[in-house]
């Protein structure tokens, strides 16, 4: 009986002490039980100040946790929602942990000295909880240290930074549940990375600004990023990402594109101000903490002294998008627009590889250098699309309600059978990978055309409202051209297969006849044959080409179930 009571006030006293040192300064990093169980105990010992919560599950079975810190320690839900929240969330890749113990320490000093003001501190102490706990000391190749650390899978072997729109994890749903609880001002996502050597401890993505709606855009190009750099510069100088335009930084870097799979580039969707830390893999892993502390610090204190400003440019985008006409989808990267930065690098140097002999690469730390390069940072829309009023959703497919509950959509039910004029798309075509990612067999290159008609709905179908703080989420997942729509994520793959064939010699007279009576139809026939040789060859593909143009083609082939309209639906009478 005393070791039972001994054993967990030992247990409690261990964190405690260890959430008092520096455990990252000897090339370590916390196990994720250490991790919570000092969150649970800052949550204890400052019950006026934090709070610890559950909430949701993940894939590995336990439940995803979150930290909440502020000066007056209201977290009430009408005060979280009415303040400026940063959510930090650390672990997605539990192999890069540097946020992890960065969080740690910021925790633990502002807790014990001062907490900043205007802001609520959320933290998501560690995300990948299955990768987590399958710690390992090499899957990382190219990283130097910690000691041991987490895999970059979770339990279900996903690399949760891609699975924001298909949410294919518990994770997922877990964290939009806290994201829309939260509606923070600002989103951090902390890193390692991987790629170039250079003399930088600290890269930064900024969710890419062509793509952001202007007037945030504007806020934080031309205010927040010179404050967060140049309040960097004195410790830890900072660049942006190294993603090279070749195959070394001095050849220039482009900016990366971060569409609504990634972590950031769904939170942007909703005017949260979005950043990803990567600390360099190189640095020693007490230098990538303090960069990554150092960073997150800056960020609070700008929120701290600059709570109208973001508020001020988060409400105007959230106005202006509303009223936009057109919403633009898919972006590319123009090379021929671009800007310079300083950049502190390494030569690149190349010699014989001693196990392939052939020439490789390396960079050579006698040759550091200081020089402006290239910064390609300019993306254009290479398609857009014109808002509607209204998705409406056949209740076939209702297991998207899941999806539009958890993201906080509003959606509606029609309360009775109802025809309706609507635009549908028809798939016309799209490449598929020939490799599974990430669980799906990604499309990508789609194309459509768009179908004016009068289509039946019926009782129960979900009608969505288009217009509101969710709209860029709503047309990125239903717009199947969308780099990442639910259908390049194989949502509606039923759709793309005929169900309903014929056989050839039924179908041989029907066609004659169909022939017969359709001059056009003959004459387009005809040309076809003229040319394309491998048509006028084949029996088959001739008959089914007419096939497909009789009543006997199933409508349904390749019919984006979900249609849309730009009319006011108020009149129908519709059930929440």
């Amino acid at each position: 009986m005393l070791k039972q009571f001994i054993f967990p006030f030992f247990l409690f006293f261990i964190f405690d002490l260890s959430a008092q040192q520096d455990i990252y300064l000897n090339n370590e990093t916390y196990t994720y039980e250490e991790t919570i169980q000092i969150y649970k105990n800052f949550a204890e010992k400052f019950p006026k100040k934090t709070t610890y919560m559950e909430k949701g599950s993940s894939d590995f079975g336990l439940p995803m946790s979150l930290f909440l810190m502020s000066e007056k320690g209201d977290f009430s839900k009408e005060t979280i929602q009415s303040q400026h929240v940063i959510l930090i969330n650390n672990g997605i890749h539990p192999g890069e942990p540097c946020g992890v113990d960065a969080c740690i320490k910021l925790c633990r000093e502002y807790l014990n000295g001062k907490i900043p003001k205007n802001v609520i501190i959320a933290i998501i102490p560690i995300y990948n909880i299955g990768g987590a706990h399958n710690r390992n000391c090499c899957s990382r190749a190219n990283q130097n240290g910690p000691v041991e650390y987490g895999f970059r899978g979770n339990a279900k072997n996903l690399d949760l930074n891609r699975d924001f729109i298909k949410t294919d994890s518990k994770n997922t749903r877990a964290f939009q549940a806290i994201f829309h609880y939260l509606k923070p001002a600002v989103f951090v996502d902390t890193h390692t990375s991987n790629g170039a050597d250079y003399q930088h401890s600290m890269t930064l993505i900024t969710s890419q600004l062509n793509k952001m709606n202007p007037a945030l855009a504007q806020f934080t190009e031309n205010t927040l990023n010179p404050y967060l750099y140049k309040s960097m510069e004195d410790d830890f100088p900072m660049v942006p990402y190294m993603h090279t335009f070749k195959e070394t930084p001095v050849d220039g870097i482009i900016d990366f594109l971060e569409t609504p799979r990634y972590s950031t580039g769904y939170t942007n969707l909703f005017n949260t101000i979005s950043y990803v830390t990567e600390a360099h893999m190189l640095k020693p892993y007490p230098v990538r903490v303090e960069a990554t502390y150092q960073f997150l610090t800056h960020l609070i204190q700008f929120m701290t002294d600059y709570p109208e400003e973001i508020k001020a440019a988060r409400n105007k985008a959230q106005e202006e998008l509303l009223q936009q006409e057109y919403l633009h989808l898919n972006w590319q990267l123009d090379t021929t627009v671009f800007d310079t930065i300083p950049f502190k690098g390494y030569q690149a140097v190349y010699k014989p590889s001693a196990v392939t002999g052939k020439e490789r690469l390396f960079y050579d730390h006698k040759q550091p250098y200081e020089k402006h390069i290239r910064y390609y940072n300019h993306y254009v829309a290479s398609d857009s699309v014109k808002i509607p009023t209204y998705y409406i959703l056949p209740k076939a497919w209702s297991y998207f309600i899941l999806d539009l509950s958890n993201n906080q959509i509003p959606h509606y039910s029609l309360a009775a059978d109802q025809m309706l004029t609507v635009d549908s798309y028809e798939i016309l075509d799209y490449t598929t990978t020939s490799s599974p990612y990430e669980g799906h067999y990604l499309h990508s290159n789609i194309q459509t055309n768009t179908v004016s008609h009068e289509r039946l709905f019926r009782k129960g179908d979900i009608v969505i409202p288009v217009r509101n703080e969710a709209l860029r989420f709503i047309m990125e997942t239903l717009e199947p051209r969308a780099v990442d729509s639910y259908f390049a994520w194989n949502y509606f793959d039923a759709i793309l297969q005929q169900k309903e064939w014929f056989s050839a010699y039924v179908f041989e007279d029907e066609a004659a006849e169909m022939l017969k009576k359709d001059a056009q139809l003959t004459a387009d026939f005809e040309a076809m044959k003229a040319s394309d040789s491998s048509f006028a060859s084949n029996s088959f593909a001739q008959l089914y080409y007419l096939y497909k143009r009789s009543p006997n083609y199933e409508p349904s082939v390749n019919l984006y179930p979900v249609a849309k309209t730009y009319e006011n639906l108020d009149e129908i009478l519709l059930l929440r």
